[in-house]
């Protein structure tokens, strides 16, 4: 078995007491809940599985099966945005050092641009970008990591998440039900 590190942003769900007990008898006890400032709820999880389909998908219905009208958004890697200081940290250079290659001004260029709080004092990066980007240039400074769910299969899961989402408010129409028997979504 391997432990695979995601989160999971949610909807119908307020975390009262009842709500994270039943998340937690669906099975969700290798989970943790938060209630994010803008009223997105994230669940975080280290969840053991064989492989990263079967952890996805088993977190995925066991939170939507919970009986408390939850329903998932959007999946993404648990690690995936970093500060300048934890990307650092990853690649054993200093804050410095990453800063100077953000700004171009060492390193051959082209470094990703920050994906949050682009005009704050900390951005954060995406891993998965900035990975990509040592990898081409400086491959020995790439650490060994843990698996992490590809961002193929996550892709693909969000699209489908997103699809669900949008069909949920679509009218009715008479091609909808043929729709959902050629891709089914869930509940």
């Amino acid at each position: 078995m391997t432990e695979w590190t995601f989160r999971l942003a949610l909807r119908g769900v307020e975390l009262t007491d009842d709500e994270l007990d039943a998340l937690f008898e669906a099975g969700c006890d290798d989970g943790a809940f938060s209630l994010e400032p803008d009223g997105t709820v994230l669940g975080f999880f280290d969840r053991e599985a064989s492989t990263e389909q079967d952890a996805l998908i088993s977190a995925i219905l066991d939170i939507e099966q919970a009986g408390i009208g939850a329903r998932v958004l959007r999946v993404e890697a648990d690690d995936d945005w970093l500060t300048a200081s934890e990307i650092a940290t990853r690649v054993s250079r200093s804050r410095q050092s990453i800063a100077l290659l953000a700004r171009g001004e060492r390193g051959p260029g082209d470094f990703p641009v920050p994906v949050a709080r682009q005009h704050s004092s900390n951005p954060l990066w995406s891993w998965s970008e900035v990975e990509t980007w040592f990898e081409r240039y400086e491959p020995h400074a790439v650490p060994a990591h843990a698996p992490r769910l590809s961002s193929d299969f996550l892709a693909e899961v969000n699209d489908r998440l997103d699809l669900r989402e949008r069909l949920r408010h679509s009218p009715d129409a008479p091609w909808r039900s043929k729709l959902n028997e050629a891709l089914p979504l869930g509940a």
